[in-house]
C-alpha cells in the first residue's frame, strides 16, 4: 500500500515522548490512556530470572518518577487460601475513575484469568475463564466476557464497580460467542461480536430493556471489534467480506438504518490486546497500524467518512496499538512502536510513544482537509476562545 507521509513530528508537530524506554526486557504493548491523561498503563512480555511473564505497569504522565506495578497484592477479594502468588500473570487492565481502581485481569494457577477491581472487593464471576473488560464511560459498571466451563462459547457479565461483593450478573446466555464489548458513549448500550460457525456478527445489549438485537450481519463474512462514534451516531468495525482469503481485515463505519458500510482504511492490524483502531475524541478522524511489512506497519489517519485516503501520522517502525483521549483542548494518543534508540548489545523492543496534539489540530498535522467536529456533550466540547 502507497501512503502519504505527513510525520506527526514535523517541526511544528505536537510534543513526542517515549515512556518506559529502555526499562524492560520484551515488547511494550496495548497502552491503556486514563481519561484524565494523568497517567498510561501498558503490557509488557519479558523474562524473569529466565521464564517469560506477562506484567502491566502504570506510569503517570504528569509527574516524574510515578511509577507502579499492576498486581492484586493483598486484594480484599481474595480468599483465605489465595494471595499474591496464587497469581502468575497480569494480562490486561483498563482504567477506573482514580489511579488506582482499574479492572485487573490476572492470571490465576488454578482458576484461569481473572477480572478483579483495583481497592475493592469486586471479582467478576462466571463459569470460566475472563477477559476483554470494558468500563462504562462514568466508570460505575464493567462488562467483561466469560468463558464457558468448557472453555467454548463465551457470554457478556457485567458488574458494579461500586459495590462490595459484587461477582457481576450474566447479560448473555447464547449458545454463540459474544467478544469484544464496548460502550455506548451516553447510553446503557453494549455493543459487541456475537460469533458462531457462520461468522461474527455485531450486536447490541441494551441494559435499560435487556434486549439483545443485531445491528450488522453481512453474510458469512466476519464483522468484529466494533465500538461507537463518541456522539454515538456511527459504528466502526473491522471486516473481512473484501479478503479473497479472510485474512485482510478492513476498517468500515456505518450509521445504524441510515448509511451502508463505509471503507476507511484498508488492511487494519489487529493484535490480542487491542482493536488497531481508534476515533479521534471528537469522530471526525479514525487511527489506526496498518498490516503492511514492507511499509514498516505504518500508523496512519483518515476522516472517519472515508472521503479522503489515509494518510501517514508517525515515523516510527513497526507501529501497534493506537489508543487515544482528549483533555481540555488536547488530545493524547499512545501507540507501541520500535524503540528508535536501541538498547546495548542491540536488542530492539517496541516502547510506548505519547503525542500530545491540540485538540482541532492533528489531522491538519497529517495533511488532511478540516472534518467538521463532532462534540460529544456540552462538558467535552473544547472551551470558546
Amino acid at each position: 500500500m502507497a501512503f502519504t507521509a505527513a510525520p506527526c513530528w514535523a517541526e511544528d508537530g505536537p510534543s513526542i515522548k517515549r515512556v518506559a524506554a529502555g526499562l524492560h526486557d520484551g515488547h511494550a504493548f496495548g497502552p491503556r490512556l486514563k481519561s484524565d491523561g494523568a497517567w498510561i498503563a501498558y503490557g509488557v512480555r519479558e523474562s524473569v530470572k529466565g521464564t517469560f511473564k506477562t506484567s502491566y505497569y502504570a506510569r503517570s504522565l504528569t509527574e516524574s518518577g510515578l511509577f507502579r506495578s499492576v498486581w492484586p497484592n493483598k486484594h480484599p477479594a481474595l480468599t483465605s487460601q489465595e494471595g499474591t502468588a496464587s497469581f502468575t500473570d497480569m494480562v490486561g487492565y483498563e482504567w477506573g475513575s482514580s489511579d488506582k481502581s482499574g479492572a485487573m485481569v490476572a492470571q490465576h494457577k488454578t482458576k484461569g484469568a481473572e477480572v478483579l477491581i483495583e481497592g475493592i472487593n469486586v471479582r467478576v464471576g462466571g463459569p470460566g475463564a475472563q477477559h476483554s473488560p470494558a468500563m462504562s464511560p462514568d466508570n460505575s459498571r464493567l462488562v467483561v466476557v466469560s468463558e464457558s466451563q468448557e472453555g467454548g462459547a463465551t457470554d457478556l457479565f457485567v458488574a458494579d464497580t461500586a459495590t462490595e461483593g459484587d461477582t457481576g450478573f450474566q447479560l448473555t446466555f447464547t449458545g454463540d460467542s459474544e467478544l469484544s464489548p464496548s460502550w455506548h458513549p451516553t447510553e446503557a448500550k453494549i455493543i459487541h461480536e456475537v460469533r458462531n460457525p457462520l461468522g461474527a456478527d455485531i450486536h447490541v445489549f441494551d441494559l435499560d430493556s435487556f434486549e439483545h438485537t443485531p445491528i450488522l450481519r453481512l453474510g458469512t463474512s466476519d464483522e468484529i471489534q466494533p465500538t461507537y462514534s463518541p456522539d454515538g451516531k456511527r459504528i466502526a468495525f473491522l471486516s473481512n467480506k473484501d479478503s479473497k482469503d479472510g485474512l485482510r481485515w478492513d476498517l468500515f463505519v456505518f450509521t445504524p438504518g441510515a448509511s451502508l458500510p463505509q471503507p476507511v482504511i484498508k488492511g487494519v492490524r489487529r493484535s490480542e490486546k487491542s482493536r488497531g483502531y481508534c476515533w479521534d475524541p471528537l469522530g471526525r478522524y479514525l487511527i489506526a497500524a496498518v498490516e503492511d511489512k514492507l511499509a514498516g506497519y505504518p500508523l496512519v489517519i483518515a476522516p472517519s467518512d472515508g472521503t479522503e485516503p489515509a494518510r501517514v501520522l508517525a515515523t516510527t517502525k513497526d507501529n501497534m496499538d493506537p489508543t487515544i483521549t482528549a483533555v481540555g483542548e488536547r488530545a493524547l494518543l499512545a501507540w507501541v512502536a520500535i524503540d528508535t534508540e536501541p538498547r546495548p548489545g542491540g536488542a530492539q523492543y517496541r516502547v510506548v510513544y505519547v503525542a500530545d496534539f491540540g485538540l482541532m489540530g492533528y489531522g491538519d498535522a497529517a495533511g488532511l482537509q478540516a472534518q467538521t467536529p463532532t462534540v460529544r456533550s456540552k462538558s467535552d466540547a473544547p472551551a470558546a476562545k
